[in-house]
């Protein structure tokens, strides 16, 4: 098939360390939920105790194209807040606690699609939500076809095989480091129920096209 879908469903499947204690996770949970109109799930997914890895879930009873109203009129998310924004939340919880934290995995679980977004650089996630948000929104008429169907996932972000020659070099760049925001904003992974298998969203053509991608395995 020419959209790796294994990697899309192999990703999910994580091994959580439940070891760790993380001081304030109540608050920063709570935040999420008042803003996100969401019920939250927050995670540890870690290798080991010197670093703290979360996968975010956020449960939340809105249609997609319902929520994409209420982020552009400011009403859903609360970017605008720098203390109480996602990024602002995460901040705060990382200075209760002495150990690293970052966000592995940020998921959106609405009524009829689901948004899943990885890390692909150090606080990716939080330095780019807003803009990932914004950009689902300005390619919403593209994304849904026309607004004649919604997909029931959207991947963010997925990558082009070909330009993983020679010892899969941008796979290996974006582990090591060598990363850019760009690379959210390229290539996603979409799932439609119209579609037997996965295809792929180019953004800066802004079509819809079949072509051999991969997501970022963990």
């Amino acid at each position: 098939m020419p959209l790796n879908s294994d990697n899309f469903d192999n990703f999910s499947r994580v091994r959580f360390n439940n070891e760790i204690e993380i001081e304030g996770l109540d608050t920063f949970k709570k935040n999420l939920e008042k803003h996100f109109f969401s019920q939250v799930t927050v995670r540890n997914f870690s290798p080991s105790k010197d670093v703290i890895n979360l996968v975010v879930e956020l449960d939340c009873n809105l249609g997609f194209l319902e929520t994409l109203h209420h982020f552009k009129k400011n009403t859903w998310g609360n970017f605008q807040s720098p203390e109480y924004s996602f990024s602002g939340a995460l901040q705060q919880l990382k200075e209760s606690n002495d150990i690293p934290i970052d966000v592995e995995e940020f998921s959106l679980f609405l009524n009829d699609t689901s948004i899943i977004i990885n890390r692909i650089y150090h606080q990716s996630i939080s330095q780019q939500l807003e803009n990932i948000l914004s950009e689902i929104s300005t390619h919403h008429i593209h994304l849904t076809k026309g607004l004649s169907e919604i997909p029931y996932e959207i991947y963010v972000p997925v990558f082009e095989d070909d330009l993983m020659d020679n010892g899969n070099t941008l796979l290996i760049d974006i582990q090591s480091g060598n990363h850019s925001e760009k690379d959210y904003f390229s290539f996603w992974g979409i799932y439609y129920f119209s579609e037997d298998d996965a295809v792929v969203y180019d953004l800066k053509n802004q079509s819809i096209i079949k072509g051999n991608l991969q997501m970022l395995n963990r």
